[in-house]
């Protein structure tokens, strides 16, 4: 049986930013100064950065390699989110705990040793606040004040931060990476793609048919669109909310149109047999602007729901709360105010929904008509699987997403875990180009799908040259 002997780690890149979404929605900035303004939420030194990652290789005993990125999301930090990921902090991790954990382990199947690395532990140090006595708010620093971080010296409570010493499971980043490369290299040794590792192991279907992929557009609100319809993608737009009065103004009016103006772009640019799912996450906005008041944010819904008509429409996130359960509870309320109506949007949940546990609970508690399955925060893959796994079975959409800033390498794989576990679409990533996210998607399936069909013996171009 193949062993692994050696762990790699290098340092990487994702294929977007993090950013600090709480700064861009409490103070919107244009993107050059985002490089330079602090960030407010623990863990970001600026409000944009280049994301990290770090590249994992396990090197088998027959000298192959199988690789993994470890990479987080782009809002990292926010709603029970794991802190932005550090490349140096990841290298540490693999070098202190996870190479002793793997090294000279043989491949007895990707669940077991993945379950292994979701397991482990290490010591971190964490920033938390600290609330000073009366007599000590003057105190803050230069630093504290021009962060935003507090509003003024004199308001109360004043607070300082201080690092402590916690025991927790490994950063998601790593965990996602490792088992990439896990996942990768029993797939070396049994000689098989990793979807058909995934359908064996917990008993699926052999993968045969493509999955709908889900585009994003980032900042090209406009032009990003056109190249979706051209590509027809499935899903479409999902474009980015970070500054909330041009993008939605003060009573969501802007996102109305801008709703509008992407059904009669489709219309323009495709025929009528192109029908397009209308997705729009807005990160919370909708409850910001209207201070969750989820009747006025029902209103919106509804005008939403009538500006993207012919096309069905599904809305992510309409609302942040401040806690899973109070999420949960806005989300269920929402869409019974949707049901009530007759209205047709569909709700998805994605922030508070971090974990297979988190994922549960929205299932449960009827709080979403699909959940975005976010790759890198479910730590290993195998979480993912059975993310998607659990909304089926609880009649709900699953919608196997991520994050832009995630690289080539968990992009493909998460292809894979979406030809075995079948959700209702995949996410087209990493970066916010659309072109780049939706080849690089749609390859990787075409390709897993011709070697499993060769296998099958139903891959029609072998067929006919074994014929010939």
């Amino acid at each position: 049986m193949p062993a692994i002997v050696h762990l790699l780690a290098v340092p990487a890149v994702g294929g977007y930013y993090c950013e600090d979404l709480a700064a861009l929605q409490s103070n919107p900035m244009p993107v050059a100064e985002r490089y330079t303004t602090p960030g407010v939420t623990p863990g970001f030194r600026r409000v944009r950065e280049v994301a990290e990652a770090v590249s994992v290789g396990l090197v088998l005993d027959d000298g192959r390699v199988a690789w993994g990125d470890c990479v987080a999301v782009a809002y990292s930090g926010k709603a029970g989110r794991y802190p932005v990921f550090r490349a140096e902090d990841g290298m540490a991790t693999l070098r202190e705990v996870v190479a002793p954990a793997l090294e000279g382990r043989p491949l007895t199947g990707f669940r077991p040793l993945a379950d292994a690395v979701e397991g482990l532990g290490e010591s971190v140090l964490e920033e938390r606040p600290v609330e000073l006595p009366e007599g000590q708010r003057s105190g803050l620093s230069r630093r504290d004040l021009l962060t935003g971080r507090f509003a003024r010296a004199g308001d109360a409570p004043a607070i300082r931060t201080e690092r402590v010493a916690v025991t927790r499971p490994l950063h998601t980043a790593v965990r996602y990476g490792v088992s990439q490369a896990l996942l990768g290299a029993v797939a070396l040794a049994r000689g098989l793609t990793m979807a058909e590792v995934i359908a064996d192991e917990w008993g699926l279907p052999a993968p045969a048919e493509p999955v709908p992929i889900h585009a994003q557009s980032g900042g090209e609100r406009y032009a990003n669109v056109d190249k979706m319809i051209a590509r027809r993608v499935a899903s479409l737009p999902h474009a980015l909310v970070d500054n909330i009065p041009e993008q939605l103004g003060s009573d969501g009016s802007k996102l109305v149109q801008y709703a509008r103006w992407v059904r009669e772009r489709i219309q323009t640019l495709a025929g009528s047999d192109y029908q397009p799912m209308i997705h729009l996450d807005v990160h919370g906005a909708l409850g910001h602007i209207f201070d969750n008041n989820l009747g006025k944010v029902l209103g919106v819904l509804y005008a939403l729901e009538s500006a993207a008509r012919p096309y069905p429409l599904r809305v992510e996130c309409p609302v942040m709360l401040q806690s899973r359960e109070a999420q949960i509870e806005a989300m269920r309320t929402l869409r019974e105010y949707i049901r009530a109506r007759g209205m047709r949007v569909q709700l998805v949940a994605d922030e508070w929904a971090n974990t297979l546990d988190d994922i549960r609970a929205f299932v449960d508690a009827g709080a979403a008509d699909v959940v975005q399955i976010k790759m890198p925060d479910l730590g290993s893959v195998h979480n993912a699987v059975d993310a998607v796994l659990a909304c089926r079975r609880g009649g709900v959409g699953a919608f196997l997403g991520g994050s832009c800033a995630e690289t080539d390498l968990s992009a493909r794989v998460s292809v894979h875990v979406a030809l075995a576990a079948r959700p209702d679409m995949v996410m087209a990533k990493p970066g916010m180009g659309v072109d780049e996210a939706v080849m690089l998607v749609q390859n990787e399936m075409g390709r897993a799908l011709a070697e499993m069909g060769l296998r099958r013996g139903t891959n029609r171009i072998h067929e006919e040259t074994k014929e010939s």
